[in-house]
């Protein structure tokens, strides 16, 4: 067997938490809640643990992407989806979890939520927890094909009324495809947003490998030879050239041109609270998108971007603010993923 040079395949989630087997339940808790998704892969959470059964999460605010997301809604969704994860693993290990949201505007300290575990008894059900493994974020063309209502009402039905759906043929499907298309091709041109982007690029294995966040190769769907091209010959600041926000560009392009339709959450709440719960059920939909064979996408450049935004909580009249945007469509195959993890040491104190 011809075992493959390191620097021919991206270094991935493979490579990490090998030894995770031997630790205690809270500590594979906070490994299965840092699969959350979060915006280029920032993983902007901080935990402290205190005994045995309680949690303190914050949001970390040195993360925090602040040219697209200034107003920081974007790391408190990306926190709420971390909490999501946390008590769906805690529930599968024997836990029921008691979570209060801190019920302030802004903390100081970047305090988000207490967690109090208590064990239930319950037996431990590993096939959930290998749906937190396996969730990931799919950037290729979806098949187009129609979502089924039936899948449709196991994806939003048992939700409250701040998620939607549009189909990719209706009049507000057609104009999301469109704006999404501009949003991202104006952000990707504009300086200040390149450069936020070029400080999150792990192009090289070395930097995977060290830093243990960001976007590799692998995770932004550059594979094979373009993969192994880029990896070894380019740097991040590569990525501002113009042949390469013209690449994305068209990329963008055929993305949003292939899809069933969107997925769009909304909140009354323009605050911390209605961002956490945002992000839980973010992550929520995700997860259930990946056990119907539906792939999911994130494209949150019209909410980035504030005339777009206006624009679109005007002209489409939902319920609620625009929090959260999302490209999802059947696919033959689901990748396993593929995007790094910091370890829980990390991002985790134990007092």
């Amino acid at each position: 067997m011809i075992t493959p040079l390191p620097s021919c395949k991206s270094y991935s989630r493979d490579y990490t938490e090998k030894n995770r087997g031997n630790k205690n339940d809270i500590y594979q808790i906070l490994y299965y809640a840092s699969l959350a998704g979060s915006s280029h892969n920032s993983q902007p959470w901080r935990a402290e643990v205190y005994g045995k059964d309680s949690i303190l999460i914050f949001a970390d605010k040195s993360r925090q992407l602040t040219v697209v997301d200034a107003s920081s809604r974007e790391l408190y969704i990306s926190v709420g989806a971390f909490i999501e994860n946390l008590n769906l693993a805690a529930t599968c290990l024997g836990y029921e979890s008691e979570i209060k949201i801190i019920d302030q505007a802004i903390d100081i300290n970047g305090r988000v939520a207490t967690i109090i575990l208590a064990k239930s008894g319950a037996d431990k059900r590993i096939s959930s927890l290998k749906d937190i493994e396996l969730r990931t974020t799919l950037r290729v063309p979806f098949d187009t094909t129609e979502i089924k209502e039936s899948d449709l009402q196991k994806l939003i039905s048992d939700e409250s009324g701040n998620i939607l759906f549009l189909s990719a043929d209706s009049e507000n499907g057609r104009y999301v495809k469109q704006k999404e298309l501009e949003s991202y091709s104006e952000q990707s041109k504009r300086k200040d947003a390149q450069d936020e982007l070029v400080s999150w690029i792990r192009f090289s294995n070395k930097d995977a490998r060290e830093k243990r966040d960001g976007l590799t190769t692998a995770g932004m769907g550059i594979n094979g030879i373009g993969g192994f091209l880029v990896r070894n010959f380019f740097k991040p600041e590569d990525s501002k050239k113009d042949s390469f926000v013209n690449q994305g560009i068209d990329k963008t392009r055929l993305q949003v041109e292939n899809c069933g339709g969107w997925i769009i959450i909304t909140s009354d709440d323009e605050n911390i609270r209605g961002w956490i719960n945002t992000g839980r059920l973010y992550e929520r939909t995700n997860l259930r998108c990946r056990n119907l064979n539906i792939g999911f996408h994130p494209m949150n450049q019209i909410t980035e971007e504030n005339d777009y935004e206006k624009s679109a909580n005007k002209l489409l009249g939902f319920k609620g603010r625009i929090m959260f945007i999302a490209r999802i469509g059947y696919v033959n195959n689901y990748p396993a993923p593929v995007s790094v993890r910091r370890p829980v040491e990390a991002f985790t104190t134990f007092k």
